[in-house]
């Protein structure tokens, strides 16, 4: 919304005549920023998967130097597939539509953008501070990606360090021996390339944070976070939840957004979640003591099917470290093995464990990546205080780690995989795997299943999505859809048929929107407002005043409130005569009165909380609450 003022008009061009409305043309900028984005993930693809070699001595027979081709051509062939693999995965992505189709959202858009271009170890370091720089000041969850950003610098640095020197690359040393033992491996070089750009992160973060702290904005004010947007937020605070609790919940939140970045959706898709989308999960139900139709004391423990997902998540985690540290076979254990039965030499065999280490190292590195754009989804993990609770727009920093990994696991499953990655432990021997052929029949039966996935399972999604953010109805109605209890969505889709939608009037159907958002939370003062409204067109004035009075208690709909409250009344006491006029007044006046009695009210509320919130370390004479203020 603080982009409107600057957005490109193209009204009052030949003859006066609008090409574009603004929203058009912000939604164009965003395409054009997503499709940057696009180029960055096949940039970085090929950088974090570039094309292996594979070094021969100069005395190679004619058959090794066949395989040294035919090795090298697949390695290209792999890159290659697997950058625009990722570029697809990425451009279809169904997540992307909030942030490509709400202009409110591209802040998002513009953080990833500047924070992918400098994950390119080469950018210069004037570079990385600008662009690291704009994307803070782009959206705060930029800061969030910064490991993602490190790790990514350094998987890429060991990658060109292992690929330009052969001496390492197969494991070969010196005559003498000495010179490469004394070299430092191959990881540690990489984490020292890029350190000077960890520490120039870790400085920027540090000053950004230290600047929002005395500015005091570092933390999200209590008042404009509501359950009706994010209902876990307060339950611990008010001693609704133990810590236990609030974790098992948010490892439900958690999981729902790792499985919305690999583009899997369980709960569909919704611009709003909020209250009562997604209910609490209760590990237990306890029985009434005596006080309704329990029978006595005892506490019956049942298990909410919904934790079986993060429970799977962690299993899948904790099979793929294994997978990444022992490889497809058995780590080589010197103490296994006789070296004078096993080997030719003790040089053989640091050959051999150099090879095993390296790939081990490299697969761990891969992981630690991969993981670290799933950080990104740190702000709703439950540990900070955010006002956002289920949301695609979140999400979006982490699939451009996913669908790069996404693009290279599809790539190897069309082609096959070979490299160091693929090792096999023969006779104590760490040797690789030769390279797998795949005939064109095999090739037809991989794409087709991949082909099905991309139409199907992405980009008809993304396009549905897509078009139900073209219409403020039709986005009402898929998250009514997929939340049939959420609060807003019921209230907004009230404003729909209560006239925002000429076309679409129905008042009656508006009040029964406004009911069922009542019914799930009595305590949701903006249905007041909303009422108010419905019951002015269907000219039931004293419901009318009654709602409207109730929206000026309101701290969120008071500004409207107070406007429509002066003009009605205006209106209505100026035109009073005889026994009518004498009743409106009255009305009226009995309105004030309550209306004062409730500021009373609040007021003591707010002088018995001073003390409380002194000793806390709050100034409370700083400012006072806005419906006070206000009022």
């Amino acid at each position: 919304r603080s982009n409107e003022g600057n957005s490109m008009h193209f009204g009052r061009v030949f003859g006066g005549k609008t090409l574009a409305s603004d929203l058009f043309v912000h939604r164009c900028v965003n395409v054009l920023v997503h499709a940057a984005i696009v180029q960055l993930v096949g940039v970085i693809a090929t950088l974090l998967f570039s094309p292996r070699q594979q070094y021969q001595k100069t005395s190679s027979s004619k058959s090794q130097i066949q395989q040294q081709k035919k090795f090298e051509e697949h390695s290209q062939q792999l890159s290659i597939l697997t950058k625009y693999l990722a570029q697809l995965l990425f451009a279809f992505h169904p997540v992307h539509v909030e942030s490509v189709a709400n202009v409110a959202n591209r802040p998002h858009l513009l953080a990833l953008l500047f924070n992918a271009t400098i994950i390119d170890p080469n950018v210069p370091l004037v570079a990385v501070a600008v662009l690291a720089t704009t994307g803070l000041l782009s959206s705060e969850t930029a800061i969030f990606q910064y490991p993602a950003i490190v790790l990514t610098m350094t998987a890429i640095r060991y990658r060109e360090l292992r690929d330009s020197n052969p001496q390492q690359q197969n494991g070969k040393f010196e005559s003498e021996g000495l010179e490469s033992k004394q070299s430092r491996p191959p990881i540690l070089e990489a984490i020292m390339s890029v350190l000077p750009r960890f520490v120039l992160l870790v400085a920027i973060s540090f000053t950004y944070l230290s600047l929002r702290h005395y500015y005091d904005t570092l933390s999200i004010p209590n008042g404009l976070i509501r359950p009706a947007e994010n209902p876990f937020y307060d339950k611990l605070d008010k001693g609704q939840w133990t810590t236990a609790r609030r974790a098992v919940n948010y490892s439900y939140i958690l999981s729902l957004h790792i499985l919305k970045s690999l583009g899997i959706e369980l709960i569909g898709f919704s611009h709003e979640y909020g209250y009562d989308c997604i209910p609490e999960i209760r590990i237990q139900n306890p029985k009434l003591d005596g006080r309704g139709d329990g029978d006595g004391g005892a506490e019956v423990w049942m298990m909410d099917m919904r934790l079986l997902l993060p429970l799977s998540l962690v299993i899948i985690f904790l099979v793929t470290t294994v997978w990444c540290w022992f490889g497809w076979g058995l780590t080589i254990n010197p103490r296994k093995y006789d070296l004078k039965e096993n080997f030719q030499s003790t040089k053989q065999f640091e050959k051999n464990a150099v090879n095993c280490n390296e790939a081990r190292t490299e697969r761990l590195l891969y992981l630690s990546v991969f993981l670290s754009w799933m950080v990104t989804l740190f702000p709703i993990s439950g540990i900070l205080k955010v006002g956002t609770f289920v949301a695609d727009r979140i999400a979006m920093a982490s699939t451009f780690g996913t669908c790069i990994f996404g693009g290279r696991l599809l790539s190897s499953f069309l082609i096959g995989n070979t490299g160091r990655n693929d090792i096999k432990i023969s006779n104590g021997d760490c040797t690789t795997r030769a390279l797998a052929e795949n005939t064109s029949k095999t090739k037809i039966i991989k794409i087709i299943p991949l082909l099905y996935m991309l139409q199907n399972q992405f980009a008809r999604r993304t396009h549905r999505r897509a078009a139900e953010w073209m219409d403020s109805a039709t986005l009402l109605k898929s998250s009514l859809k997929s939340c049939p209890r959420s609060i807003k969505s019921n209230l907004e889709m009230s404003k729909i048929y209560s006239g925002l939608v000429p076309h679409m009037l129905d008042l009656e159907k508006a009040l029964s929107l406004i009911s069922t958002a009542e019914s799930i939370d009595p305590t949701y003062c903006d249905v007041h407002y909303q009422y108010a409204h419905v019951y002015f067109q269907q000219s039931k004035y004293l419901l009318f005043e009654e709602e409207s009075k109730e929206a000026l208690l309101c701290p969120f709909t008071m500004g409207q409130a107070m406007h429509n409250w002066n003009k009605y009344w205006k209106v209505v006491l100026n035109s009073e005569s005889g026994k009518d006029g004498g009743s409106a007044r009255k009305r009226y006046e009995n309105y004030m009165r309550e209306i004062q009695i409730e500021i009373e009210k609040a007021e003591r509320e707010e002088r018995e909380k001073e003390p409380e919130l002194q000793r806390k370390g709050i100034d409370f004479n700083n400012g006072e609450t806005v419906g006070k203020n206000e009022l």
